[in-house]
């Protein structure tokens, strides 16, 4: 006889990973956690990484709060030194737990702020899943709360979290994959390295290449599993793409997260800003006359420039030109 709940998980599990491929970077994690509901019924969630710090508690990189108010993590710093579920699940492979609340922070006064912070916020049982990666040390997790004291989480429930919970991290990981994919950094960049970064640096997707680029630009990279420290500076403070010894980095901030390609150096790079903005105009079919005007120089600096601009690049037409540049285009 046929599982009827094993055809319900599997058109469950569809549902998840056709909305990884169809909906958008910022309404996934909300579309996921609406198909499970049903299921698993619940009054909020949040859904996160992080990495747990002795004594200090989780410190967060990512979140992503559904039907619960941003109010809910600022007032969280305070009290989350006394959170021993974040601590319960932080460093583990793969772990799911389910708590009442009231019966967990059952220690006495010492408790008093952490469980009035819960009654506030509705977190009166609570599902948590996670999975830590051993290379970074980060943990993704993800909870659900439910506000009315007498909805305890049931064993099943647990049990059915712990199976789909893979599945919606997998998920999540196929949807920003695909956002990647879809943005344009660099014309023709699907055939680039790329990396997905959170804002500690702590890499989430990576190409089979990226980890080579960033070793023979950088070195030794430091902690596994985390974007080069300089690089990182880079990105937090600029715009424009990184051009290192070795390599060209474009990056994107999207949801909280860094979308970057790399490339190789280029001739194109080479050139100090005044060159290239002189030969990017040239590019686009302005005369010498015509960029001189637009860029406030004497017609023969702009005709001096463009000289030197074609020897380094190796070029001999404005269409070679407009190429070389395209190479190094972010």
């Amino acid at each position: 006889m046929r599982d009827e709940r094993f055809d319900v998980f599997s058109a469950l599990l569809l549902r998840l990973y056709r909305a990884s491929a169809e909906t958008s970077l910022e309404s996934y994690q909300d579309t996921a956690l609406g198909i499970i509901k049903p299921l698993l019924p619940f009054d909020g969630a949040m859904w996160g990484t992080a990495t747990f710090l002795d004594g200090v508690g989780i410190d967060i990189h990512t979140i992503h709060l559904h039907q619960q108010s941003p109010e809910m993590i600022v007032e969280y710093e305070a009290v989350k030194h006394l959170d021993t579920s974040a601590a319960l699940v932080t460093g583990e492979p793969q772990v799911t737990k389910g708590f009442h609340s009231p019966s967990w922070f059952d220690g006495g006064a010492r408790w008093n702020d952490y469980r009035e912070w819960q009654r506030r916020h509705g977190h009166e049982n609570v599902f948590i899943t996670a999975a830590t990666d051993q290379h970074s040390g980060a943990t993704q997790w993800f909870s659900l709360f439910r506000a009315d004291i007498d909805q305890h989480c049931r064993s099943e429930e647990v049990g059915w979290l712990a199976q789909l919970s893979p599945h919606l991290m997998q998920g999540l990981s196929h949807n920003r994959a695909r956002y990647l994919d879809s943005v344009s950094l660099l014309p023709g960049d699907a055939s680039l390295e790329a990396a997905i970064a959170d804002a500690r640096g702590v890499v989430h997707y990576a190409t089979p290449g990226c980890e080579e680029m960033l070793r023979a630009e950088f070195g030794r990279t430091g902690q596994g599993g985390r974007l080069p420290s300089a690089l990182m500076e880079w990105m937090r403070a600029r715009p424009e793409p990184f051009v290192g010894r070795t390599f060209a980095a474009m990056h994107r901030v999207r949801k909280d997260l860094l979308f970057i390609r790399l490339r190789a150096l280029c001739a194109a790079d080479s050139l100090p800003p005044r060159q290239r903005e002189a030969a990017e105009l040239m590019a686009q079919g302005l005369t010498h006359k015509q960029v001189a005007q637009r860029l406030g120089r004497a017609p023969a600096t702009v005709r001096n420039q463009m000289q030197e601009v074609y020897r380094k690049l190796g070029v001999q037409s404005v269409a070679a030109l407009a190429q070389a540049l395209n190479q190094a285009r972010g």
